[in-house]
């Protein structure tokens, strides 16, 4: 039999003896090496026994790839600047042992942008990631390996890391579910950090239904999906929106009667207080590098201007960011509600507008990858990005969801009923069915 396109699909086909687990994962394991030469997402496979899929268990057979910023059984990462450290004795990260738990393999780690500081696969240590869905399309960074190994059929579901976006810009790049949970709702031990008070886990899947059954291990006591539906505002910002993406969220809200809201006063104010915590972690954790001309230039470009502002910005930012999330949610967020926004602000661009130093490089393409994320994480709200059409390209446009802290059941909800209406329960690009196949 040959292995089924979605993480569900190959769930219901073990449970009903169809395919049994381990011929499942052996078929899993001979493709991925076929898999990675074509898309350049793998920094390293996994073996091991922790690293073997179980018989039994909700993910038994499944399996699963991660970015490489996780640690796993006697491994330290690589963190995308060069391969991993044998390190004899060290646990596996929460939530890698978790998955673990639940019966689901490894399959390796995933390539990753450096440090986790891009919005892009951009990486001077590996080869390029191949997009899936075009291969001149950009993948977004900085969990690219994982929205890669996802859409390319490598691996049923990936875990990523979300500070400024990263989870949700390579999905919206990739056609993908990509979902960054509230802060602190997924324990980050065993994650190396970025800026630890914005650092989020989040799961890349092909579908709802496959993010909601990676998400349960994880965050066990999450509520489940509500019985009513939820109060719909859209914003959507038509004087740096591009057209494309303008119609087809306009298209959305008004096919679901969603009231319009303006965060625009909002959004330049809470990313500023964003950046200053971004930088200003970045800076206090990788002080001593700096100084000493360690870092490589991405890094450095994060950590130089925190070093360079004022002492009492972070710890300001800091201070303020608890009222400024209710003073948010009261204004644009009460119970009940789900808000609808711009996921990326233009088309999927090509790697080569977005990458620094290449011939094509356009830096306001770059900045645009990130310029509607990195206030969520400031706010520590859920965010959940979903395909809901095609662009002149063929290539996804996404709208993000963002709900109240630890209202992920809204927008998985919700999600799934966008995706059912768009694109139906296969997902976004029924041509990677094609890929998932092939063993």
């Amino acid at each position: 039999m040959s292995l089924p396109a979605t993480l569900t699909e190959l769930q219901r086909a073990i449970a009903g003896g169809e395919l049994p687990a381990a011929q499942a994962w052996q078929l899993q394991r001979e493709r991925r090496a076929s898999l990675d030469a074509r898309w350049h997402c793998l920094s390293e496979p996994l073996e091991g026994q922790l690293a073997q899929a179980a018989s039994t268990g909700p993910l038994a057979g499944i399996g699963l790839a991660h970015k490489d910023n996780f640690d796993t059984w006697d491994r330290s990462p690589g963190c995308g600047a060069g391969p991993s450290r044998s390190d004899p004795g060290r646990p596996a990260a929460w939530a890698i042992e978790q998955l673990r738990q639940a019966g689901a393999g490894h399959l390796g780690a995933l390539v990753m942008a450096e440090h986790a500081c891009g919005a892009t696969s951009a990486n001077a240590h590996f080869e390029r990631c191949i997009n899936p869905l075009h291969p001149e399309a950009v993948v977004g960074g900085s969990s690219s390996g994982s929205a890669v190994a996802v859409a390319g059929g490598l691996a049923y579901g990936a875990l990523g890391t979300d500070t400024a976006g990263s989870v949700r810009i390579p999905a919206a790049t990739c056609g993908l579910i990509g979902l960054k949970a509230t802060q602190g709702l997924i324990p980050t031990q065993g994650l190396s950090p970025l800026a630890p008070s914005l650092d989020t886990i989040g799961v890349l899947a092909r579908t709802v239904a496959d993010a909601v059954e990676l998400l349960k291990p994880l965050a066990p006591t999450l509520k489940p999906s509500p019985n009513t539906a939820p109060q719909l505002r859209a914003w959507i910002p038509g004087d740096w929106l591009h057209a494309e993406v303008a119609r087809a969220l306009g298209e959305l809200s008004a096919e679901l009667g969603a009231q319009a809201v303006d965060l625009q006063a909002d959004h330049q104010h809470l990313s500023s207080l964003a950046a200053v915590v971004l930088h200003g972690e970045v800076a206090r954790l990788q002080r001593e590098a700096l100084l000493a001309d360690r870092l490589s230039a991405p890094v450095q470009a994060l950590a130089l201007p925190g070093l360079l502002m004022p002492p009492a910005w972070l710890p300001g930012a800091l201070a303020v960011r608890c009222a400024e999330l209710r003073r948010f949610c009261l204004s644009h967020l009460p119970a009940g509600s789900v808000l609808l926004m711009p996921a990326l602000p233009h088309p999927v661009p090509d790697w080569q507008t977005v990458h620094p130093g290449q011939s094509g490089f356009v830096v306001r393409e770059l900045l645009a990858l990130h310029r509607c994320m990195g206030f969520i994480n400031y706010l520590g709200l859920p965010a959940l990005v979903l395909p809901i059409a095609k662009d002149s390209r063929g290539l996804p446009i996404s709208v993000q969801l963002v709900g109240r802290p630890f209202h992920e059941h809204e927008l998985l909800a919700l999600a799934a009923q966008l995706q059912e209406r768009r694109f139906g329960s296969a997902g976004f690009k029924p041509g990677w069915h094609l890929l998932a196949t092939e063993n």
